[in-house]
């Protein structure tokens, strides 16, 4: 992924994979980027997908000059994710709190903690009982939250590294398929019993 994207070694990479559409706000971390940019070297971040907001969002990334510094893959196909994610330093789950985020458990972040990854995510919905303290929550629609979480990360090598053990346990033990499918006969049952 490096090679392909011509990033040097001695880069961090912060990456979102998710659509750039719908209750993403993907704008969120674009901001956030800047913010970070100012302050840190090294880094580039990398958006992987696509969606009817893709050009709008390199748009602000050229008018916030940061063309060299922001990546857009486009799609990618799925089994090519997991070698995305492991070319991170970071990875992050930016949202608002709207309706539609209050309900969502975003599938992107028990991938990025299967893949042992530092992870930023808003604290919406189930990301926080998801994330269960392996990973930094921000405040839902506020880059300067969004933004101080990854930097946090890039700078505390330690911590980094502490919480990507942690998420690597969590998934294996609280998402793999013996307890997802314990849970689901559980609420089965609970649904069929009769009154």
């Amino acid at each position: 992924i490096r090679e392909k994207y011509q990033i040097l070694k001695n880069e961090q990479i912060v990456l979102y994979i998710g659509q750039l559409h719908g209750a993403q706000y993907v704008e969120l971390l674009i901001k956030a980027a800047n913010l970070v940019l100012l302050k840190q070297a090294g880094v580039k971040f990398m958006i992987v997908g696509e969606g009817f907001l893709e050009q709008q969002l390199h748009q602000l990334v050229h008018d916030l000059g940061l063309e060299d510094k922001i990546i857009f893959t486009g799609a990618v196909s799925h089994d090519q994710i997991p070698f995305y994610i492991s070319s991170a330093s970071v990875c992050v789950a930016p949202f608002r709190d709207t309706e539609v985020t209050r309900c969502k458990s975003p599938l992107k972040i028990v991938e990025y903690m299967a893949s042992s990854k530092a992870i930023v995510a808003s604290n919406v919905g189930e990301v926080s009982k998801m994330l269960g303290g392996v990973g930094i929550l921000t405040a839902p629609g506020d880059y300067d939250d969004l933004a101080k979480g990854i930097t946090t990360l890039l700078n505390d090598t330690n911590l980094r590294e502490n919480l990507c053990l942690v998420a690597r346990k969590r998934a294996e033990h609280k998402y793999n398929w013996s307890y997802t499918a314990r849970n689901l006969l559980q609420a089965y049952n609970k649904i069929t019993k009769p009154k």
